[in-house]
């Protein structure tokens, strides 16, 4: 039963709109003071507060620089919950990271406060930690599991290199986040040991006598990805600029902006559904960006045009003109 009312997520919410920092940590600080577990705080109040965030961006409610501001904040609560509990000395030890190219660090400082209030030792790495990096970290740290957030899937390359690395020096992996799609859908391709669908159950997962403690290396993938496909992403300036000269004038900077981010990331996402040989990637983004544009008023058939002008400049590339076609089928 949670101690957190909707009156107090309510006001947790206005804290992060204003980006006010001072009484988003007293109202943590007076949760934490009248008993209620660190755990609920942050299952309660935190992750849900920042779903609520997503969506609001999402539908042009807020800002970016907004969200971000929000972000920050939510991070410096969750420093706050887990520095009410000491650090604890169990016999096992999980290193927690963001897949390589994934920056949202926010999602693995929650799951390691979740794993401390549990009793389990955490050694959390920055965002921007690289394949390479993990594989000196993991033999040092003692490591009995790692656990990969990733909330982008235009990192799942970066997260199938780490996964090789430390499952080659027998370390099993746990992964989790909306980059590996739903369900998990992706979480086997890129070799993973277990995917959880949140931080709670991750934490269960890690503490479950069932876990690995030893594993094999990462299986093959079950293709073998097409050189040209390392390509696509190189190709991003032009490929953006190529399909923003496809458009009609776009009406408001902060509309024009979201496109031509979107457009780029939409490169990358399709380089990333070539590297799985899955459209379904390329597919659910493109439904998810197109409902982004429609809260801003830019029609479907603006996101349409630029996929014909990437495809007239893919045309080298194997799979490329099938996938755009495949995502065009839905706008």
């Amino acid at each position: 039963m949670t101690h957190v009312v909707s009156d107090e997520l309510d006001l947790f919410l206005a804290h992060l709109g204003r980006a006010d920092e001072v009484e988003a940590l007293n109202l943590a600080r007076n949760l934490l003071g009248r008993g209620v577990p660190g755990e609920e705080v942050l299952t309660d109040l935190v992750i849900p507060a920042l779903r609520v965030v997503g969506e609001r961006w999402a539908t042009g409610e807020w800002t970016v620089a907004r969200e971000h501001a929000a972000s920050h904040v939510s991070g410096r609560v969750v420093h706050l919950v887990a520095d009410t509990t000491p650090r604890p000395r169990s016999q096992t030890r999980i290193v927690v990271c963001c897949a390589q190219g994934d920056w949202h660090g926010l999602a693995s400082r929650i799951l390691a406060a979740l794993l401390r209030l549990r009793g389990i030792d955490t050694t959390v790495l920055p965002p921007g930690t690289g394949a390479g990096e993990l594989a000196r970290v993991v033999p040092d740290s003692g490591a009995g599991s790692v656990v990969l957030s990733c909330t982008v899937s235009t990192a799942l390359p970066g997260a199938r290199a780490m996964v090789e690395v430390a499952r080659r020096v027998g370390v099993p992996v746990l992964v989790g986040g909306p980059g590996f799609g739903p369900n998990g859908r992706w979480a086997g391709v890129v070799g993973a040991n277990g995917w959880a669908p949140d931080a709670e159950r991750a934490a269960e997962m890690l503490t479950d006598p069932d876990w690995p403690t030893v594993t094999t290396p990462a299986p093959r993938l079950r293709h073998l990805p097409d050189p040209t496909h390392d390509g696509v992403g190189l190709l991003r300036t032009p490929l953006v600029a190529a399909g923003m000269s496809a458009l009609a004038p776009i009406e408001g900077e902060r509309s024009d902006t979201t496109m031509r981010d979107g457009l780029a990331s939409a490169v990358d996402t399709l380089a990333v559904s070539l590297f799985l040989d899955d459209d379904a990637l390329f597919v659910d983004f493109t439904r998810w960006f197109a409902d982004v544009l429609g809260h801003r008023r830019v029609p479907s058939e603006a996101l349409a045009a630029a996929y014909r002008a990437f495809a007239t400049r893919l045309t080298h590339v194997p799979g490329a003109g099938a996938t755009l076609t495949a995502a065009g089928a839905v706008l």
